[in-house]
């Protein structure tokens, strides 16, 4: 039987620790976030940054997580923070250009977020 998820090594780390940050500060955003990383590639979110910035309008002030990767190359009217797996180049300029921020899921595992802060995008 083919093992199932991820066969990156560095996804499999980064959902151990979002396990390990869901069990240590009790909440089940970072469970979710783990359990969509865990399925195959193929299946995994894919987000358009016209997407994010069409919600940035109703959801103004708010993080969006995306256990994926952002992709397009479109320009945007919002501010978007946004955390993901990966960007495509077009993505990540056109949000920096706004002034938002475009970071990996890796490098915000230290920070504190509420969860009325956040919005996991799907």
């Amino acid at each position: 039987m083919a093992k199932k998820g991820s066969t990156k090594q560095s996804t499999n780390l980064l959902i151990t620790a979002l396990y390990r940050k869901a069990a240590k500060e009790k909440q089940g955003l970072w469970k979710a976030v783990a359990e969509k990383l865990e399925k195959p590639r193929r299946q995994r979110i894919e987000v358009n940054v016209s997407k994010l910035d069409f919600f940035s309008k109703k959801f103004a002030g708010k993080t969006f997580i995306v256990p994926g990767k952002v992709l397009g190359n479109e320009k945007i009217e919002n501010k978007i923070n946004a955390i993901a797996l990966s960007y495509s180049e077009g993505a990540k300029k056109a949000i920096t250009e706004k002034k938002g921020t475009a970071e990996l899921l890796k490098n915000s595992l230290g920070r504190k977020f509420k969860p009325s802060e956040i919005i996991i995008t799907a």
